[in-house]
């Protein structure tokens, strides 16, 4: 019998305290990122719909 790993609060809050900190560096990086794949994506279907 097999048990499962309890996550509390507790265990949970140095994370969220970590990313609340940075998140004036961690929200500008992950808008590029988004921005980069959105392009990646939308850059060739644009250039294949006019040739």
């Amino acid at each position: 019998m097999e048990t499962s790993a309890v996550v509390t609060s507790a265990m949970l809050s140095p994370i969220t305290d970590t990313i609340s900190s940075n998140l004036t560096v961690l929200l500008p990086v992950g808008i590029g990122i988004l921005g980069i794949m959105i392009g990646v994506s939308l850059i060739p279907k644009i250039v294949y719909k006019f040739f």
